[in-house]
């Protein structure tokens, strides 16, 4: 009986062997493979880089995608790996995150310690986060025209230094009228043929004198209010001339960037540029502007590096209010300006020139 007994144990305890060995065997080694193979938030409908290198993921979203909070990402890591952001596991097809930043995550292998770090960035439009703007555009708006109107003030002759506003007046009546076709060479030899600053008042003149509707109306102290009120005057089809001190507007944290200052200033820069539209992305707001201060200096694109340049409201705001806390705003040829512009409209008698003029 004992004997019996002791053989049916020794078949048990082999079995088990066996069938722990088969198993292991089938499992295979740990791995220390930790990537992201497979990515996607719109399935069928996102197209999604994945750069096995550099650890990066890059998901172009469809335009109709306004937001990148609360989605969810359907995607496969290396086998046996496990995915966290922020320490929260990650649930292919379940968690959630918001995407309107980059999302980092950390990929542990099977072998429980190899880990990489993946950044994962969404977009709805493809130049969004080469240009700087950021991830998510919620809205955009862009008085543009089918035709060229920008001037690089550096084309505009002896005194292109000091020939902003002579070329961004040229460029707001070119906006207005598509058969104007004065130059801003012309433009400065109209007023101040000698050299020197342009006034706020010669901006004035010249729309007058070349039949431009437009107006002059007063901007707010405080920078919410003021980027409110320019967001209505550009809804409403129109574009805005600004005169502000450069030098209170950030300079690019990167050359290939379209956002922010390009070139260096020094207090007391007075500058005029042109703003047509803007952008509201990630939270922040962005105003879509013709500077005429290229000199030539072109984006990797080929354009000229003031052309289509975002400058933040806060920074316009602060840039605008110790030099001229007012706007020119102007109207498209045939069209009257918006009844609040009208209302708001200043006597130009009575609007003093920029701070150091």
């Amino acid at each position: 009986m004992r004997t019996f007994l002791l053989s049916k144990n020794l078949i048990v305890f082999t079995t088990v062997m066996f069938l722990s060995s088969c198993s292991k065997k089938d499992q295979g080694p740990a791995s220390s493979d930790a990537g992201i193979l497979q990515y996607s938030l719109f399935p069928g409908k996102d197209f999604s880089t994945i750069d096995f290198s550099g650890h990066q993921v890059i998901v172009r979203v469809p335009d109709s995608v306004s937001s990148g909070k609360t989605l969810v990402a359907l995607f496969s890591t290396s086998q046996g790996s496990v995915a966290t952001v922020n320490n929260v596991t990650q649930l292919s097809g379940k968690t959630e995150n918001d995407f309107e930043d980059d999302v980092s995550y950390i990929v542990t292998a099977s072998d429980k310690i190899t880990k990489q770090v993946w950044y994962v960035r969404a977009a709805n439009y493809d130049y969004s986060i080469p240009w700087g703007l950021g991830h998510f555009i919620h809205r955009k708006v862009s008085n543009e025209k089918a035709y060229n109107w920008y001037i690089d003030q550096g084309t505009s002759g002896n005194y292109a230094l000091v020939n902003c506003g002579p070329a961004s007046v040229t460029m707001a009546i070119r906006w207005a009228d598509s058969s104007f076709s004065k130059t801003a060479l012309e433009a400065r030899q109209t007023y101040r043929s000698e050299g020197g600053w342009w006034l706020t008042t010669d901006i004035d003149k010249y729309m007058t004198d070349n039949s431009t509707t437009h107006a002059i109306i007063s901007l707010n102290t405080n920078a919410d209010s003021t980027r409110e009120l320019l967001i209505r005057q550009l809804d409403h089809q129109q574009i805005i001339i600004l005169c502000l001190d450069m030098d209170h507007v950030r300079l690019t944290g990167r050359d290939d960037y379209h956002v922010d200052k390009f070139y260096p200033t020094s207090p007391g820069w007075g500058h005029f540029i042109v703003l047509k539209g803007y952008r509201k992305i990630d939270g922040k707001t962005y105003f879509e502007a013709y500077d005429p201060y290229s000199f030539g200096s072109a984006n990797t694109d080929h354009s000229l590096k003031g052309q289509d340049r975002y400058y933040r409201y806060e920074d316009l705001a602060s840039a605008c209010l110790p030099w001229w806390n007012f706007a020119f705003v102007i109207a498209k040829k045939g069209e009257s300006l918006n009844t609040e512009t009208i209302r708001k409209k200043l006597n130009p008698a009575f609007v003093p020139v920029a701070h150091n003029f």
